[in-house]
Parts: C-alpha cells; structure tokens; sequence
C-alpha cells in the first residue's frame, strides 16, 4: 500500500544521543493505592534494571523510606520473570511484555521471608483466574502476585494471609475457591491440605505455568492507569504532493 503522509518527529536531544538511550515503560505499584502509574525511564543502552529502580525512585512516591523496588515482567496477568538487578536493558522488550515495579517492604505485608526465602520456605506464584464451564477453560484476571508459604502450612493459613494482603471482605472471601493448577488443570484444595506438598517439583519448566489459583467472580474495581511521563517527541503528519 502507498501513502502521501510522512510523519516526523521533533526530538529533545539530537539524533546520534538518541540512538545510544532506550526508553522502558514501567506500570509502578504503589503498596497501598489503587492508580496504577506508568513511568518513561529513559536511560543508556548499557544501564541495568538497578539504574532503572534508582530512576523510578526518583519519580515516585513510596509508601515508606524503606521501602525497595522489584521490575517483573507480566503477561496476561501471569508472571513470568523477576529481573535480577545485573541485567542489562538493552534487549528488554516493553511492547509485548508489561514491566511492572512494585514495593517489597513489610507495610506492603510482605513477610521477611517472602523477600528473602530460606530453603524450607518457597515463593509461588498467586493468580485470580475464572472458569469457563461451556468450555471447561482458565481465564486469569487482575494482578499476580507472590507469596511465600512454609513447609507443612496448610490452606487455611494460606488463605488468612491471602485475605489480609487482598482487603477481601469475609462474605465476598467465603465464596472464593482454591485450586493447585498446573499446565491450565485446576486441583482444588481443602483447608486441611498442606499447600507446599503440591509444589515440591522446582525444576518444572515455566513456573509461572503451576500457581496456586484463586477462583472468584472478577468484582473488584479496575486499576486506574495514569501515564506519567513528560512528552518528549512530537508527532505531526505531513501530506506529500506528487
């Protein structure tokens, strides 16, 4: 197909700056409000996801002066990476994946262990999901999250944790279910079954693909996204005449 547009740009910075930056979106997690922000870091090729965490901290507010940043990397609300510190930016892709930012800190009820599990604790991935029963399919929603279990915690402890870090009221909360899931296939479990047993596999391929599940209708309040970023291109169009 042709076209008499050419689009053009009015950059910040000259051209040849330019090429050496990269800009990452990143959806920032505040620990205790709902509006999800998205930032532009703009940073060198070279930088690492630390340069990214020191940038954003400078952009943010935090729920506490202790509080650190962790970038996850989130897809159809599943996680599938936590970047390490040392990883470069360079060859993130923000387009397909979203990079989310969030608060590791006790005002966050993120136990000590969660952020630094010892080797009887295990960090699972938490997803709300529904269920299809025409077509007997998984269909995740809202945000993922981690949390750490014990050895020999059972679900009902587990589900007083997940409670308290939600805000689910008791009657909504009643109504939840749980399940195990692995590859897309729902085990649902009782209060009295020990949740760690049934992830004792830790070379399972993809682990974002076994989680622990929770059932419910998806009532809660859609995030807000805000995108809080300062322009710095200029987009205009112009029409070229034969």
């Amino acid at each position: 197909q042709t076209s008499d547009i050419l689009y053009y740009e009015v950059l910040d910075i000259p051209l040849p700056e330019l090429q050496f930056l990269k800009t990452l979106k990143v959806a920032f997690h505040h620990a205790t409000k709902e509006e999800v922000v998205i930032h532009s870091i703009r940073l060198p090729k070279n930088s690492t996801i630390a340069d990214v965490i020191i940038d954003l901290k400078t952009k943010v507010d935090l729920s506490s002066p202790t509080a650190e940043l962790r970038v996850l990397e989130v897809f159809y609300h599943k996680i599938y990476k936590i970047f390490p510190l040392h990883e470069k930016i360079e060859n993130i892709n923000d387009q397909y994946w979203t990079l989310r930012a969030e608060e590791v800190c006790k005002t966050n009820d993120v136990p000590e262990e969660e952020k630094n599990p010892s080797q009887h604790d295990r960090l699972i991935h938490v997803y709300h999901f529904t269920k299809d029963p025409l077509q007997n399919q998984i269909q995740n929603f809202g945000d993922p999250f981690f949390l750490a279990i014990c050895e020999g915690e059972t679900l009902a402890e587990v589900k007083g944790r997940i409670q308290r870090k939600l805000q689910v009221p008791d009657e909504e909360f009643s109504k939840w279910k749980f399940a195990f899931i692995s590859m897309n296939r729902p085990d649902y479990l009782q209060d009295s079954d020990v949740v760690s047993a049934r992830f004792q596999r830790r070379d399972v391929y993809g682990a974002w693909e076994q989680y622990l599940g929770l059932e419910h209708t998806d009532t809660a309040p859609k995030r807000a996204y805000t995108a809080n970023q300062n322009r710095h291109t200029h987009e205009k169009p112009v029409r070229i005449y034969n």
